[in-house]
């Protein structure tokens, strides 16, 4: 665990991973009747706006995003078909850094992985056009979702 990582946790409470329930919706399929590769990606990102901005948020607040992706890199380990069970997106915090952090992000129905994905996102700063640093909030919400020795 990263030092900015370790001093928020001490405020956090359990560390657990985010989970994100989405079920697969017909404009998901591909012509193979599959899981779209860019849905999947797609489904990932929303989970990874629930675990930073959505769980924190209160009722009628305007959602004003201040992070942004440097890099997705994705393993499909097999097809994802349309059941009546939704995917379950698991999402853990794998590093943080001054201005940057890395998710996993396991796309499952039941024991099965059928994506898993590591993204790279920055903090970034709109009007400067430019990173900045995570501020503690960020730091708390990213140390509650922190991976394990467990989970590595």
């Amino acid at each position: 665990m990263t030092p900015a990582l370790a001093s928020a946790a001490t405020a956090a409470p359990a560390v657990r991973p985010h989970l994100y329930s989405r079920q697969v919706r017909m404009s998901d399929l591909d012509s193979f009747n599959h899981v779209n590769n860019v849905r999947l990606l797609e489904m990932i990102q929303d989970a990874h706006m629930d675990l930073v901005y959505v769980q924190r948020a209160r009722p009628g607040q305007e959602i004003r995003p201040r992070i942004v992706y440097a890099r997705h890199e994705l393993d499909y380990t097999e097809p994802l078909a349309a059941q009546p069970e939704p995917v379950t997106i698991r999402t853990t915090v794998t590093s943080v850094r001054r201005a940057s952090f890395h998710l996993v992000s396991h796309v499952t129905r039941g024991p099965r992985i059928y994506c898993t994905c590591l993204s790279t996102l920055v903090a970034y700063d709109l009007a400067a056009r430019c990173s900045r640093r995570l501020d503690e909030e960020e730091l708390e919400i990213l140390a509650r979702h922190a991976a394990t020795d467990a989970d590595a």
